[in-house]
């Protein structure tokens, strides 16, 4: 009898692992199409019961009168996510790669699903099939929690097509072949919609600049591909760090605050260039020229000249704007003001004062070789100081949940107003998250189309 029901176990055993197999293949399949590409991640249930649901499963599968396990096994495996987190997030702040303040809740999701993981296969090889189900479920499930938590902290991925990288980009070759050598200007057939612009690849070669980058991409409005292609600005779009080219196109909905301001317009709207100046997802150049590559001219000279050549758009520096988030606000401000010859307007949305890689003997030596006057020339303050600024507009923003940000930036509006520029200056929404940089950059847009020219 026994034999018969640990038989009756080992095939019930496999045939639920096969149909967790199989529905694991089928649920991927469905999101390799695309079939889940609109779904939410963000919102204020979500992440949050899932999160729950895995706190739940993780603490039923810890529970066994068996005394190994509770004096020497779980405890280990607590100890051992514990240390792990402490590790990864010394890891993190030591190489740079995040560098700002997060909520301390971060390290309690995340030694969660360490916690799953490792205590997974001590769980599975002890007795109990409600205990293993319990601790199977436990892994994705605070795993995915921990991940969508962190998602509402800074809204990276609104969708879960954002998540997986389904952003609809149209292939390169199409824009310098069909699109702009052929006898007339116009879409493919069936490509977009009419009233909407069109996202295409592109990478801008590092011709004098040398710089490693990462390609990006160009929002083409509806306008262009009229007679008034000649007549539209451009505005270069910056991420911070972390960070790469498609973040402004997803979390910050630039195509879609484009898009909204076109179909008030008339289809006229600004080039918006989704281009990279960090070499990598957790590298941060800071937009200068030094030892992490030649960033600064890459965006300065190598861009410009390529953009003009192959989209065919004018470059005047009254028609040209940068914007950034983060980093990349840090990076507008001072590309504005060491090249007002190529950008005359910027958007800082919560940039720090000046480059910055979390002190000033580290930044000196990372960004600018130990050179103390490459760095003071890359320092806004001073060059509002020593500069004067006219014909050129700022704009200056933090979210109400970022005082340190919002200091900085009230500080920087007040150095650029004493050296000439348009300032605009206002508090967002949110924190330092993309959920303030797409209210701002909406915000901004309108005003800032204004001053590059459109009516």
């Amino acid at each position: 009898m026994s034999g018969r029901r640990r038989a009756s176990k080992v095939w019930l055993a496999a045939a639920t692992s096969l149909v967790a197999l199989l529905a694991a293949g089928a649920l991927q399949a469905a999101a390799s199409a695309g079939r889940f590409d609109v779904v939410p991640l963000l919102g204020p249930a979500l992440a949050p019961t899932i999160e729950a649901l895995g706190a739940l499963a993780l603490v039923g599968s810890w529970i066994s009168r068996q005394r190994s396990w509770l004096a020497l096994e779980l405890p280990a495996v607590v100890l051992v996510s514990a240390a792990v987190t402490g590790v990864v997030a010394a890891a993190l702040w030591v190489t740079g790669a995040v560098t700002d303040a997060y909520p301390a809740c971060f390290a309690l999701w995340v030694a969660m699903g360490l916690a799953a993981l490792i205590g997974f296969p001590l769980i599975v090889a002890r007795p109990g099939f409600l205990r293993r189900c319990t601790a199977g479920a436990a892994v994705p499930l605070t795993l995915t929690g921990a991940l969508l938590l962190i998602n509402d902290e800074y809204g990276v991925w609104p969708t879960f097509g954002d998540l997986l990288g389904h952003t609809k980009v149209l292939d390169g070759k199409l824009l310098n072949g069909k699109l702009l050598n052929g006898p007339a200007l116009h879409l493919p057939p069936h490509s977009v919609a009419s009233d909407k612009g069109v996202l295409v690849a592109l990478d801008p070669p590092a011709t004098r600049s040398h710089f490693a980058h990462r390609p990006g991409s160009v929002y083409l409005p509806p306008a262009y591909f009229t007679a008034a292609r000649t007549k539209l600005p451009v505005i270069v779009m910056l991420a911070g760090a972390p960070g790469g080219t498609a973040q402004w196109p997803t979390s910050g909905k630039a195509i879609a605050s484009a898009d909204a301001y076109a179909a008030t317009h008339h289809g006229l709207a600004p080039v918006l260039l989704f281009v990279d100046q960090n070499g990598s997802a957790t590298g941060d150049t800071e937009c200068v020229d030094g030892p992490q590559g030649n960033a600064e001219t890459y965006l300065t000279v190598d861009v410009p000249e390529f953009v003009t050549r192959t989209l065919r758009v004018p470059q005047f520096a009254n028609r040209w704007a940068v914007a950034g988030f983060s980093a990349g606000g840090t990076c507008a401000v001072g590309l504005a003001l060491a090249h007002p010859d190529t950008f005359r307007h910027f958007v800082d949305l919560a940039g720090d004062l000046c480059p910055n890689l979390g002190n000033r003997d580290h930044t000196r030596s990372a960004l600018f070789g130990g050179s103390r006057d490459a760095m003071e020339n890359h320092d806004p303050v001073r060059l509002l100081r020593t500069r004067h600024y006219k014909g050129t507009t700022g704009w200056f923003a933090a979210g109400v949940n970022d005082p340190d940000r919002m200091t900085m930036s009230k500080k920087l509006a007040a150095a650029a107003s004493k050296g000439g520029v348009k300032v605009h200056q206002f508090t967002g929404v949110a924190g330092h998250n993309w959920q303030f940089a797409s209210d701002a950059f909406a915000r901004v847009l309108p005003s800032l189309c204004t001053d590059l020219g459109l009516r």
